[in-house]
């Protein structure tokens, strides 16, 4: 028979599960607006019966109710939405990475403006056209030499905001090396915390949390592969090289100069992520050598058209002399006088150079000094514009340029061109993916996310199993005190 206050322990155990219930329940709504909190329920589940004699049958015992217990509280969570979400992370956190540093390069282009380099090419061509209709000029020759300089200045800025992104890039990608690091640190900390927590019985889920916000926030830098392991431990792998690993988290690190990137020493194949897509814009040099990245390749294309635009005048005005009024009437005098030779462009650091590259670039200072310097003819004849016109149609004749049979203007429309065609590029695909993590996202939260409505119905309902439960105490204890006072 079981004892007369059993019904006490059962009204007890009612109110404290019920109780419980609604203080998971207080919890999520406390967490409602919270980052990556997962919401969470009381599991109630029915204590172990009692066995106790059957007054109708004396040979079968019966098993008699005990009353509810909270098993647990259980995270409603889903590893598959997990794993589809941080996927789509690395999706978009490259997409991202390439249109931003894609985008911002072709801002230092400035061609969108209408005043870039394309713009002072063509002012530079049209001042030799007039300078060759009009070579006796002084003020042509000063327009071609502005032009010119125009030419040499665009080309020297371009070089100089591709080199200051490159440092901010660099920056960049040290920064985020260090964020990966200290998120691997704290993950192989939570996982050691979450072994010890399960292992002595308990449920650590808002350190679950706390790891699970970590690994999205990893998958938005780098591709990671998550598996679990024992006592609630995972291991964190990027490109099959263990980032975490248990307690232990490795160090990972940018090397553009050997590889890209490297965990322990070893050399990862990036998949996706913000690094991978700043590495490809930023360079990285292979193990044989090669050189890879979106800065490099307009790095070296850039030198090659300004040091082309530069051969192409200077062996055109060096190999015709100025031919300007004191010229000649120092040739009257002495007709084998010889007439100076000067280069158009030349180095900034040795002006007696033709220039390296666009970053060094300038207009001989001898012809900005002495713009009647500005070798206009081929011959004697007052009103020669030959050399002018030469100069002009180098930019209109296609030559071998970085490989290329094709004018000036084509080679720099072509480099400018598949720019603005990969940052459109980047931009649609970074949409898109973005668009696929929102929807990944929005099922994680119509699972994981608190629902204040939902919260507010189990709010009502564990309260009136609460007072049920209450009543049901205050029955037996009016019954107790029956049978109690009755038998006085």
């Amino acid at each position: 028979m079981y004892s007369t206050f059993h019904g006490l322990e059962i009204g007890k155990r009612a109110i404290l599960s019920q109780q419980t219930s609604l203080s998971a329940t207080g919890h999520n709504i406390a967490n409602a607006n919270t980052k990556g909190y997962t919401r969470q329920e009381a599991v109630l589940e029915a204590t172990r019966p009692l066995a106790s004699p059957n007054p109708h049958n004396g040979t079968i015992p019966m098993q008699m109710g005990t009353g509810v217990e909270v098993s647990e509280f259980r995270r409603i969570r889903e590893s598959y939405l997990d794993s589809q979400f941080q996927n789509q992370q690395q999706q978009a956190g490259y997409w991202e990475a390439k249109a931003e540093s894609l985008s911002h390069l072709e801002d230092v282009f400035n061609e969108l403006s209408g005043s870039g380099l394309s713009t002072s090419l063509n002012k530079f061509w049209q001042g030799l056209q007039e300078l060759s209709k009009q070579p006796e000029s002084l003020s042509a020759r000063v327009v071609v030499i502005a032009n010119g300089k125009e030419v040499a200045d665009q080309l020297n800025q371009i070089s100089s905001g591709i080199a200051d992104y490159e440092k901010n890039l660099a920056d960049q990608l040290q920064a985020n090396a260090k964020e990966i690091n200290m998120a691997a640190s704290e993950i192989a900390s939570l996982n050691q915390q979450i072994a010890q927590n399960i292992g002595s019985g308990q449920q650590p889920n808002d350190l679950l949390d706390r790891r699970d916000n970590l690994l999205d926030q990893l998958s938005k830098l780098v591709n990671i592969d998550v598996k679990p392991t024992v006592n609630g431990r995972v291991d964190v792998s990027i490109s099959g090289v263990k980032l975490v690993d248990g307690n232990t988290a490795n160090t990972f690190t940018v090397a553009p100069e050997d590889g890209g990137a490297k965990i322990a020493g070893t050399v990862l194949q990036l998949d996706g992520g913000k690094i991978k897509g700043l590495l490809e814009t930023y360079g990285y040099k292979l193990a044989d050598g090669t050189v890879l990245g979106r800065i490099p390749e307009l790095k070296t294309n850039l030198d090659i058209l300004a040091v082309a635009i530069a051969e192409r005048m200077n062996a055109i005005h060096a190999s015709n002399e100025a031919r300007n009024l004191d010229d000649i009437q120092a040739r009257s005098t002495d007709p084998n006088a010889p007439l100076e030779k000067l280069l158009f462009f030349v180095d900034k650091d040795d002006p007696t150079q033709p220039p390296k590259n666009a970053g060094n670039m300038i207009v001989n200072p001898k012809l900005i000094n002495f713009p009647a310097k500005l070798a206009a003819a081929t011959s004697d004849n007052i009103g020669d514009g030959s050399n002018a016109a030469l100069m002009s149609d180098a930019f209109l004749q296609k030559t071998d340029i970085g490989g290329t049979n094709t004018t000036i203007g084509e080679f720099y429309q072509k480099v400018i061109g598949q720019l603005g065609t990969d940052v459109q590029a980047a931009k649609q695909l970074s949409d898109n993916a973005n668009a696929m993590v929102s929807m990944v996202d929005n099922q994680r939260q119509s699972v994981s996310g608190v629902s204040i409505d939902e919260e507010m119905t189990n709010m009502i309902r564990y309260q009136q199993a609460y007072n049920a439960a209450a009543r049901y105490v205050s029955a037996v204890n009016d019954l107790l005190n029956t049978l109690i006072n009755g038998m006085k």
